[in-house]
């Protein structure tokens, strides 16, 4: 079994080169190593999404993308200390994951294959889990929507694509809150990219493959 590491500071799934293979590198984050083949065990047990019709070319890079943002997260909610998650949280976001499955036994099979447990792969959901948890205490209660905002997002892009798709208009509101949470996560979603764009400025990432 290949396992995992958990270097201090980072969120990497750890990979050991085995006697006939030597690993190669994907990246370097100031001194933590991210292996080609830490890619490959996320692209096999799908732990991001895919987006419809991307290449396999895409989609790792996308996952090389993707933790490298997880490391630098994880090392500031380390700074700050990381919350407990429960296990239902946990269980919940695996099932998450094994739904990107036909059956839970191609799931079983795909860890198989990149050769995690099921309990690693609980703690690397913890993880993610912990580094959501945190987002959702640091920025998210500094996000505010007005009700001007909605009336505006209602009137213009809201309705236009409700057109554009052929859907009825409800009176604004019965989808006053819907579209609160939508503005609302759009505008958490810039704050996490801004801070890991910060992040990513103050550390060392070389990149060299994905493939």
């Amino acid at each position: 079994m290949k396992g995992f590491r958990l270097a201090a500071g980072c969120w990497l799934l750890a990979v050991g080169a085995s006697a006939a293979t030597i690993d190669r590198v994907a990246a370097v984050i100031d001194r933590d190593v991210l292996t080609v083949s830490e890619i490959s065990q996320m692209a096999d047990i799908r732990f991001f999404p895919r987006k419809a019709g991307q290449t396999d070319d895409d989609y790792r890079h996308d996952i090389l993308e993707s933790l490298i943002a997880q490391a630098l997260r994880f090392r500031d909610v380390e700074r700050f200390g990381a919350q407990d998650i429960s296990k239902d949280s946990i269980e919940a976001r695996l099932l998450e994951i094994q739904k990107r499955f036909a059956s839970p036994s191609e799931f079983t099979a795909a860890l198989a294959r990149a050769e995690l447990t099921l309990d690693e792969a609980r703690t690397l959901v913890k993880r993610q889990l912990q580094v959501e948890a945190y987002v959702q205490e640091r920025f998210a209660p500094l996000i505010f929507v007005s009700s001007e905002e909605i009336d505006s997002y209602y009137r213009g892009d809201w309705s236009q694509q409700r057109r554009q798709r052929g859907l009825a208009i409800p009176p604004l509101n019965d989808v006053r809150e819907d579209i609160r949470a939508l503005l609302r996560a759009g505008r958490l979603q810039t704050e996490i990219e801004k801070w890991t764009a910060q992040l990513r400025a103050r550390a060392n990432v070389d990149i060299y493959s994905w493939k």
